[in-house]
């Protein structure tokens, strides 16, 4: 006759569950990262819609460059980016006058009046 043999290979029901157990120890321990991770993606969204913004206002003065399209540019405007905030831009203008280079300062906040980005350029009228 044959003997059976007992095989002791494979994890048993306690082992697996230990496994898992300890698994979501630091799955639970990883969330605050993960939750801060997106929170700051968002936030960065923000900040580059805001710089493309800018970026974009100082091209169209520097397209058309006059007095006029440098207030224009200079002028609040508000936008929204990725997420649906309300963003606003404004700037100042240095003193305007023709076969002159003149300083164009915009600034982009959120509704809660943070600085998301600035910028200063210097646009020559002809």
């Amino acid at each position: 006759m044959r003997s059976s043999t007992h095989s002791d290979a494979g994890f048993s029901i306690v082992e697996v569950i230990i496994a898992m157990f300890l698994l979501a120890i630091i799955a639970v321990a990883l969330l605050p990262a993960l939750f801060n991770g997106i929170q700051y993606s968002s936030q960065q969204s923000s900040v580059a819609t805001a710089t493309r913004q800018l970026n974009s206002l100082v091209e169209q003065a520097r397209q058309a460059p006059s007095c006029a399209a440098l207030t224009s540019a200079a002028a609040t405007q508000t936008f929204t980016d990725g997420v649906g905030r309300t963003l606003t831009s404004s700037g100042t203008v240095g003193t305007c006058a023709t076969k002159k280079a003149v300083s164009l300062k915009l600034t982009a906040v959120d509704g809660s009046g943070t600085t998301l980005a600035s910028t200063s350029a210097l646009i020559y009228i002809p």
